[in-house]
This record gives C-alpha cells, sequence and structure tokens, in this order.
C-alpha cells in the first residue's frame, strides 16, 4: 500500500519545517504567476498618439533646483 501524496507531504512539514516554508513560497508564486497570465490574457491594446509639433503643449524653461517650501515646527 502506498501512502497518499497529502499524507507524505503532512509527514514532510512534521520532519522538516524548511519543506513547508518552500513549499508555501512555491504555491505564492504559482498564484502570482496565475494572477499575471491571467492579467495578460484579458489586457487590451495599448495605443499610443502621437502630437504634431504644432499642436503639442509648450515647454516650460526649467528653473534650475526646486525650492523647497520651509517646514513649520
Amino acid at each position: 500500500m502506498s501512502k497518499s501524496s497529502q499524507s507524505r507531504d503532512a509527514a514532510r512539514i512534521v520532519v522538516s519545517p524548511f519543506f513547508a516554508w518552500s513549499n508555501a513560497v512555491l504555491k505564492g508564486g504559482e498564484m502570482v504567476l496565475d494572477s499575471m497570465a491571467a492579467a495578460a490574457k484579458n489586457a487590451q491594446r495599448v495605443r499610443v498618439a502621437v502630437l504634431p509639433e504644432e499642436s503639442a503643449p509648450q515647454r516650460r524653461p526649467a528653473s534650475g533646483k526646486r525650492k523647497r517650501k520651509a517646514r513649520r515646527r
């Protein structure tokens, strides 16, 4: 008779705490990958708009370093 894999996993947890930790980490990683795959499957195409230079808003000139406001204590 062979033991079920679930009872073997339970025995390993008792014997090695590292097994329990690594098993939890791997299950968490598996869940992350599954959710990323679902998000990628449902993602829509990315659209990029290019404005002609005449229509683009004017850039503000750089004023050097930004001044920080003094904090009140």
